[in-house]
């Protein structure tokens, strides 16, 4: 079954999952894009002298998504070292928590997973608004919940 993706909510928490903020005007969403690497155990043993692969360890890949820019939203950033944009500063000690709920029709989906914004890109046409893409890098397993 087909299910509308209009009303998919995405939140961020830079306190790493305790309180999540709706980030708000997002426009479209991409991703998870999950993959795994291949290793080539390939040896002159291999049957018929084909490549012989091992799966990688799976890579939670990036979430990509489009916002209407807003500096009067705290989630995108108001002043130098908050929001989405003050994410950029941060160590790595503490790492963001994303959650982005699914419209089922009949249920709900959550991703759930910890990233940190690896691009943001502003633009600001002559005729519409200020918009930024950004990319958050995934670190870790994403988690799907269906319920």
């Amino acid at each position: 079954m087909h299910h509308p993706s209009f009303g998919t909510l995405l939140k961020w928490d830079p306190a790493g999952g305790t309180a999540y903020v709706a980030i708000g005007q997002v426009k479209d969403i991409s991703g998870p894009d999950i993959s795994r690497g291949d290793i080539d155990v390939t040896d002159h043993d291999s049957t018929l002298g084909w490549r012989e692969f091992l799966p990688g360890l799976p890579d939670g890949g990036s979430l990509s998504f489009t916002i209407g820019f807003d500096p009067g939203n705290a989630a995108h950033g108001t002043a130098a070292g908050t929001g989405l944009i003050g994410d950029f500063d941060r160590d790595g000690c503490t790492m963001p928590a994303f959650e982005m709920t699914l419209n089922l029709c009949t249920g709900t989906g959550v991703w759930t997973f910890d990233g940190y914004p690896n691009s943001m890109s502003f633009a600001a046409s002559i005729e519409g608004e200020n918009t930024a893409d950004l990319s958050i890098k995934i670190t870790g397993k994403p988690l799907l919940t269906i319920s």
